[in-house]
Formats: C-alpha cells, structure tokens, sequence
C-alpha cells in the first residue's frame, strides 16, 4: 500500500492515507512517553458487502521518530495489518466506535475515508446511484455519526430529500437494512 502523508481534510491534519485493493487506512501519530504510537482507522466492504469502519487499530512504533515510524508504515501494513484483514471482514466492522474522538474530527475523518473510497471505486455512479448511497450511509453511519443524510447531500451537490428518496429505494431493493428492522431507530 502506497501512502500520501499530511493530507488535509476540513481543517485537520492527518499523518497518513493510504488506499488499495477496496481498503482505506488512515494513521495519526502521537510520541507518548518516548515511544511513537500509530492509531489506524481501516474501512472497506465487509462480508456482506457493506461499507464500514473495518477496525480502529493502536500500534507502538518503539523509540523511533515520526519519520521513521511514517517510512515504516507500509512494511507495518503488510506484516501486521493486511494478514489481519479477511478476520476484520469477516466480523463484520464496528457498529459503534469505541474512544471516539471528538465529533468534527469524526467528520472530518470520515470525509477522508469517503474521499480515498471514491478513488478507489467502492463508492460512486458506477455502481448505481442506490448502492453508492448505501454504501456511504453505512460508512457514515460505523464511523458514529448521525447526520449521514445532509452529509451525503453535501458531497453529491443534491437536496436532502432526494439522498432520503434514494435510501428509501435502496432499503426497498434490500441493499440497506429496513428502518423497522434497525436496532436503534432515532440513529
């Protein structure tokens, strides 16, 4: 996996991104105590094919600097991370995110990961306009945020209503799960 690092997203920072094979991994930083620690947010397709926050995954980087920790990064995600993928998959992702940050920054970093999505054609018109929904509605959704609806429509440049109309149909053609079905209805 090839990262881009500093990569800026409504205002904040983000140490690293990187995105392949139908996987988003963002990685932020923090010296803690004389040791460089990595927090990786992983979203993709589960096993049923929805789009979720995969795992939230903490690492120590030992006494290494930033730097080296940055340049290490992509041997850390083929040792560690991508032989623990099918098992994320397989889980079926996060449905409430633990320790979560702060709300904007949830934003913001669930705009990253629809960006890199939208790169990597996990999201977006060539799949249909239901099953992109979708899938960005259940991303927005694993990452803890409620307001998925008027985000969608702010990406797509359309009314709110017409982001509803297009869940209502996906939920119709069993691409999401019915309202009536959902555990918790006022999220």
């Amino acid at each position: 996996m090839k990262f881009q690092f500093e990569v800026q997203v409504d205002g904040y920072r983000f140490d690293a991104v990187g995105h392949e094979a139908g996987i988003v991994v963002s990685v932020e930083f923090r010296r803690h105590m004389g040791t460089v620690n990595a927090d990786w947010w992983i979203s993709g397709l589960n096993k049923s094919e929805a789009l979720v926050v995969l795992a939230r995954v903490s690492l120590g980087h030992g006494e290494m600097t930033e730097s080296e920790a940055r340049d290490a990064l992509p041997g850390t995600f083929e040792k560690l991370i991508k032989p623990m993928l099918k098992a994320f998959k397989e889980s079926g992702g996060l449905t409430a995110v633990t320790n979560a940050p702060a709300v904007k920054t949830k934003q913001a970093l669930c705009k990253l990961h629809l960006n890199e999505h939208e790169i990597e054609g996990t999201i977006g018109g060539e799949l249909g306009i239901r099953v992109s929904t979708a899938r960005q509605y259940q991303l927005i959704k694993s990452f803890g945020l409620k307001a998925a609806r008027p985000m969608i429509a702010e990406r797509e440049g359309l009314p709110i209503s017409t982001i509803s109309r297009r869940l209502y149909l996906a939920r119709e053609d069993g691409i999401l799960q019915k309202m009536s079905d959902v555990d918790d209805i006022k999220n």
